[in-house]
């Protein structure tokens, strides 16, 4: 009776021990304690605790390199900086704010050198029920699990053949299960100012909002998340003068 009670001890005592051999998947990147004060959007003051980094190779265009998105993990808001992540594309924006809810914040400057704010509103972020059904229907359709799954950077991943209407081909794709709204990337492709990302996030008639696309290898695009990393970064917008555009 006491050898299976030792036993029973140890084999407890066994469980209770974090594997090294098994990874541990979590269910939200935690905003560091400087988002407390950093964080002021009445004052035009945006602060992102971390950065999702990418390695890409656009085949078609026969570019290569990375590209870095800021992200405020308690609201899901993101940050694209002109030097880290659409370039030249975004001609004179030094960097756009994105937040899961379609608005966007454009800050650059314009031709005359004055420094400007331009304030876009993408509808498709909030898609109607119709819309969702769609979107349902077109992944269920297209997106073929294979049964393989993966812990990237604590969170879940899955795979998918992710198929095609008007091709036969099949390309290899893994889909990450992230604790905030992608929608602010995937709803890059919508706005109409001069922002573009070197390669295509085209995924929000196919992907919910929590699904990010974490590699894909296809003819003409390589892509792979190399890194979620704490990269604290400050914007303010305020010193920005607001314009308006045309509806």
């Amino acid at each position: 009776m006491k050898r299976d009670s030792f036993y029973l001890v140890v084999v407890l005592a066994f469980l209770a021990i974090p594997q090294c051999g098994f990874a541990q998947v979590i269910s939200k990147i935690v905003a560091d304690k400087q988002r407390a004060t950093q964080w002021k959007p009445e004052k035009g003051q945006y602060y992102f605790s971390h950065a999702l980094i990418f390695d890409y190779q656009n085949k078609a265009e026969k570019t290569n390199g990375k590209i870095k998105i800021y992200v405020d993990p308690v609201t899901g808001a993101m940050c694209f900086k002109k030097e880290s992540s659409y370039g030249e594309g975004g001609k004179s924006f030094d960097f756009v704010i994105g937040f899961p809810d379609g608005k966007y914040i454009f800050c650059g400057t314009d031709e005359d050198g004055k420094k400007i704010r331009i304030n876009e509103v993408v509808k498709e972020l909030k898609p109607d029920a119709e819309a969702k059904a769609q979107h349902k229907e077109d992944f269920d359709t297209y997106c073929i699990p294979t049964g393989n799954k993966r812990t990237d950077f604590g969170l879940e991943s899955l795979e998918y053949d992710l198929a095609y209407a008007t091709s036969n081909v099949k390309d290899k794709i893994w889909l990450t299960k992230t604790p905030f709204s992608i929608y602010p990337l995937y709803g890059l492709e919508f706005v109409e100012s001069a922002v573009s990302l070197p390669i295509s996030f085209d995924y929000m008639h196919l992907l919910t909002p929590n699904q990010l696309l974490s590699e894909i290898n296809a003819k003409d695009l390589i892509l792979k998340l190399t890194e979620v990393v704490r990269e604290p970064m400050l914007v303010v917008t305020k010193v920005y003068k607001e314009i308006k555009v045309n509806d």
